[in-house]
């Protein structure tokens, strides 16, 4: 056995050099789903909207100067010698087009090359009278934006190498500061929170508990056991994971916790139970501990594993992947504390000569002359916070799990403020009768009132769509100026719009309209302004839509990365929940044919269903929204949770003893300082994740230590009054 365990711990502790890390987002949209299936059909035809990137070069004296527009130009234009890059542009790279008497006369739309003054007022006054070019600049006029298409990428060195490489570009120009917005810029700050709260905070939760055991137990040995058998259980689990070659993302960084203190519990009920076999031999102490550790060990791994288990009827991968990954690690913990644990113990005296942690003698005869202040106090805590869930709101922001002096964070705030919005918005529109095209006039009048909607109610920035191609045809044909940039509204305006495009190169619409002209797009960008507050206004538009523009002719549809990631926190944080509901469902009947009985059904589900309710208020009392991060922390501190109480009730029922009162003091020494020791250790290990800067961990370690806080309480206050009435009622 002992060389079995050797070698697999061998095998999977090579495998850790191989798990690495995921940032695509992409993969938290859920399967199968409507919107999901749409986004991937527009995806084939006209690429990923979140592959861009907006680099903002910032001058506050105001753009328009010699030097800054040759400097300017000059890089941009060494933009397009970067691998990976797909496209560069900006206004110092377009050209004014206007159609004369002679033909088409193209000239640069800013002149960077040795300017005359006259020049560059004419150039500042073209491109600030013009919506279309206007969109380029701060409100300010400060600062300007270069857009960049870059290639979609899967993994995260190659991002970095691209970022660089725009950054030394950079440097290389004399340009200092630089800001970089998009979805490659702001993963790749993601991923390096979650990588250093990985790292830190896995080896800070380890050494921290391993100081915790050893005050606890006061002797090595005895803190080492359960230290091993947790440290093994996370080899094991990762070396599977880079053994399979599977990728750790925002959701399953989450998985060293839950399994370190999941574990934990496991090997601690089991050295607390071979401490009181003391004055046995050593066959007879494995024995015993056995006895009373064995089953419930074994139903708490069950439960808490289908518990999250659960997970896997959200059909979304990241959340399927923690579900399945966190009852498998649950699993080998269990395997590994009943192997090598027993090993370990086989071949080592724990002595129970040094008092542990346990239970204050007087505690039960407080609570049995005190119970029903206790059941009171718990009854209007929880009448208290339950006004704060109907306060819950469903609501996410890009990044807010960032802290405020993020760079990061700072520059998509800046381009929220001066350049119109961050994030991407897409509209994918498709002719209704086949029979016409995008460019037919009865189509482009429904195609211009989505338009104007985004621009102006909505509002969105820099939209580009076919009839922003439309209005910018019309300056052309109408002499290039300003007030020409609108939508034609005779037909003879408009055939001649459409004579002027057909001499276009198609390729350069080919990211707005499909080569058979049937499916168009609108994208644009838009401030941050939260998932809910973005609903109301999708809705709202939506409406507007179906009162105003002729489905008969055009059919629209929301689509793009930040429609579905707004989405994905809304279902996913639903869906949470509802698997959080299936777990207490499925655990519930377990626990009912374990102890044949219904009502201590109800019994073991109070202790663990109000510390939820407890949480639930605060958050909304404090106006703590509810997103994927969040809801996932109602998940892990129920499985984690139901362990002590499956622990007690188990010991409590199993003793043999007449007086209900002597049972439940037997079961404090025994169940319920294991308790304590697990509950203290995984409570203060949470709570290190108080000091990350990333929001999700933060939250993670303030509420899943309160919940576990508020189990212990309810474990050892109102359990033990119910357990007592009951019994005394069944007898």
């Amino acid at each position: 056995m002992s060389s079995l365990l050797v070698a697999i711990t061998l095998l999977l502790g090579w495998n850790l050099q191989y798990v690495a890390f995921d940032f695509e987002f992409e993969k938290f949209f859920p399967n199968n789903h409507p919107d999901s299936k749409a986004y991937a059909q527009h995806v084939a035809q006209f690429g990923y909207d979140n592959d861009y990137l907006h680099i903002i070069l910032e001058r506050e004296e105001g753009i328009f100067d010699k030097e800054f527009l040759a400097l300017a130009a000059a890089f941009e234009k060494s933009l397009a010698d970067i691998d990976d890059v797909e496209n560069v542009y900006s206004p110092l790279s377009l050209q004014h087009v206007v159609k004369s008497p002679t033909g088409l006369i193209i000239f640069p739309l800013i002149h960077t090359d040795s300017p005359t003054d006259y020049q560059i007022k004419q150039d500042s006054s073209r491109v600030f009278g013009n919506p279309f070019y206007r969109s380029a600049f701060s409100n300010s006029g400060g600062a300007l934006s270069i857009y960049m298409h870059h290639a979609h990428f899967s993994d995260q060195a190659r991002s970095e190498k691209l970022l660089e490489a725009i950054r030394s570009k950079a440097r290389n120009f004399g340009i200092s500061d630089i800001r970089l917005v998009g979805k490659l810029s702001a993963s790749g700050v993601f991923i390096s929170y979650i990588q250093n709260d990985f790292g830190k905070f896995l080896i800070g939760s380890l050494s921290l508990s391993f100081l915790l055991l050893l005050l606890i137990f006061r002797n090595f040995k005895s803190a080492l056991l359960p230290f091993l058998i947790s440290l093994l259980s996370i080899v094991w689990l990762f070396g599977l994971m880079g053994l399979i070659g599977l990728k750790i993302n925002l959701l399953s960084s989450l998985l060293p916790p839950i399994l370190f203190f999941v574990s934990m519990s496991d090997a601690v009920h089991l050295m607390n139970a071979l401490k009181k076999s003391g004055g046995l031999e050593a066959k007879e102490k494995l024995k015993t501990a056995l006895q009373i550790v064995w089953v419930p060990t074994l139903l708490t791994s069950v439960t808490t594993a289908i518990g999250f288990l659960s997970l896997i009827w959200i059909n979304t991968e990241p959340v399927q992947f923690l579900g399945v990954f966190a009852a498998i690690g649950i699993i080998f913990a269990f395997i590994i504390t009943f192997t090598f644990g027993l090993l370990v113990a086989s071949i080592t005296n724990f002595s129970a000569d040094k008092r542990i942690l346990e239970v204050p003698d007087k505690w039960l005869s407080i609570l049995v002359s005190k119970k029903k202040p206790v059941i009171v106090v718990c009854a209007l805590v929880v009448l208290a916070l339950i006004p704060g869930i109907t306060q819950l709101r469903i609501n996410s922001y890009l990044l807010d799990d960032l802290p405020e002096d993020s760079q990061v964070r700072k520059d998509f705030e800046y381009a929220d403020a001066e350049l119109g919005g961050s994030k991407p918005y897409e509209v994918r529109v498709e002719v209704a009768d086949t029979s016409m095209s995008i460019w037919d006039k009865k189509v482009m009048n429904e195609i211009v009132k989505i338009e104007e909607y985004l621009l102006y109610e909505y509002p969105i920035a820099k939209v580009q769509s076919p009839a922003t191609i439309i209005k910018y045809l019309n300056m052309v044909n109408n002499g290039g100026l300003n007030e020409n940039y609108d939508y034609p509204d005779s037909e003879r305006s408009y055939r001649s719009t459409i004579r002027l495009k057909n001499r276009i190169d198609p390729k350069r619409l080919d990211k707005l309209v499909t080569e058979d002209g049937k499916v168009g797009r609108l994208i644009g960008f838009f401030p941050e302004l939260g998932s809910h507050e973005t609903d109301i206004r999708n809705q709202k538009m939506l409406k507007y839509f179906q009162e105003n523009v002729d489905g008969s002719i055009v059919d629209y549809r929301i689509t793009g990365t930040t429609y579905l990631i707004d989405k994905s926190h809304e279902l996913l944080s639903i869906n949470l929940l509802k698997g959080l509901i299936t777990a207490i469902i499925v655990i519930g009947v377990i626990l009912g044919i374990y102890f044949k009985s219904w009502k201590l059904l109800l019994i073991s589900l109070i202790p663990n269903i109000i510390p939820l309710i407890m949480v639930a208020g605060i958050l909304g009392w404090f106006g703590i929204s509810l997103k994927m991060t969040t809801s996932i922390i109602f998940t892990i501190a129920f499985g984690i949770a139901v362990d002590d109480t499956i622990h007690m009730m188990s010991y409590y029922l199993k003793n043999k003893n007449a007086d209900p009162m002597k049972r439940m003091g037997d079961t404090f020494k025994h169940a319920g300082s294991a308790m304590l020791i697990t509950s203290i250790i995984m409570s203060v290990g949470f709570s290190l994740y108080l000091f990350s800067n990333f929001g999700a961990t933060y939250y993670l370690g303030l509420f899943v230590s309160l919940s576990l806080l508020i189990a212990l309480i309810i474990d050892l206050s109102l359990l033990p009054i119910l357990l007592i009435t009951f019994r005394k009622n069944a007898s």
